[in-house]
């Protein structure tokens, strides 16, 4: 059942919108950027942005989802990683295809996340939601990447059964891992009694929200 107190809180959403959607952007901004040089994209889609960025972009919606409990939250969050890449785009000249992208993958795991309803991130339900955004996310992107290179139907095809099955596929098993690991982790932390409550003050504050989206609009200047 969705807490309409957490569902309705401007400043809630604001903050988490701020401190996800910043990590969003300064994760793009470095590890993504990283993933796209010659060395890295030699591995093809086992080292690539496909398989690596975008499941931790949607780990940082699901996050700011569970935080807010309203999927209009990772809309948000999508809007401002778009918009300050997009200043960028503008200022020096480059493409806008990230944006476009970034608002895409965010749009999908806004209407996965409608759909699903996941009520934990570390959770089957929200590996289901991951899945069925990224599978979305990769048929359209794949769509629009061969529509606007006007190519044949059997190269949308080739592409799609490229993306939506083998990259995805890797994707899936890389979310998995990694949120089975993150799960024994919470499990420990739970048997030994660890106590966060200060950590999650300090995460959650404001200051440190304003701290993230000033920094993610550094870096993303920064490198570009």
């Amino acid at each position: 059942m969705e807490n309409t107190e957490k569902k309705y809180n401007p400043l809630l959403i604001l903050l988490s919108v701020l401190l996800f959607g910043g990590l969003w952007g300064i994760l793009e901004a470095t590890l993504g950027s990283f993933l796209h040089l010659p060395i890295v994209d030699a591995a093809g889609m086992f080292a690539c942005s496909t398989t690596i960025m975008v499941p931790i972009a949607y780990f940082l919606m699901g996050a700011c989802y569970k935080r807010t409990n309203t999927f209009r939250s990772v809309l948000y969050m999508g809007i401002l990683a778009a918009s300050i890449k997009a200043l960028v785009c503008a200022i020096f000249h480059l493409s806008f295809n990230p944006c476009l992208y970034i608002l895409l993958e965010s749009m999908c795991m806004a209407g996965a996340i409608a759909a699903i309803r996941p009520t934990k991130v570390l959770s089957f339900r929200g590996l289901g939601t991951m899945i069925l955004a990224n599978t979305s996310y990769l048929v359209l992107a794949t769509f629009i990447r061969v529509n606007a290179a006007t190519t044949t139907f059997s190269a949308f095809m080739a592409n799609l059964e490229k993306y939506a099955f083998m990259f995805n596929m890797v994707a899936v098993i890389y979310t998995f891992a990694a949120g089975a690991a993150m799960y024994g982790l919470v499990k420990l932390a739970e048997k030994l009694n660890w106590n966060f409550d200060g950590v999650k003050k300090v995460i959650y504050s404001p200051i440190t929200a304003g701290a993230v989206a000033t920094a993610m609009v550094v870096v993303t200047f920064l490198i570009r």
